[in-house]
């Protein structure tokens, strides 16, 4: 994925379809998380990785000003916010 503008600025929601499709093409659970989150430019606010429960907050807002909770679900990345 291509390196985030300053963290002030809201990811669009194209943005976020494309981080999306990087999650689901190289993320599979939370080991693989874990990974992805110390290589990508993207700021995480929180990540939780467990067999359980997978997902990130991004530090960044979208267009509209509402938090981004992206969250692996039956093996697919989604946006739960």
């Amino acid at each position: 994925m291509a390196r985030s503008p300053a963290p002030n600025v809201a990811f669009s929601e194209a943005q976020i379809e494309e981080l999306l499709l990087d999650l689901n093409t190289h993320v599979t659970g939370p080991e693989g998380l874990r990974a992805w989150a110390s290589d990508t430019a993207v700021d995480v606010d929180r990540l939780t990785a467990t067999p359980i429960l997978t997902y990130i907050r991004l530090a960044r807002h979208d267009d509209h000003g509402c938090v981004i909770v992206l969250m692996l679900l039956d093996g697919v990345w989604e946006r739960a916010l």
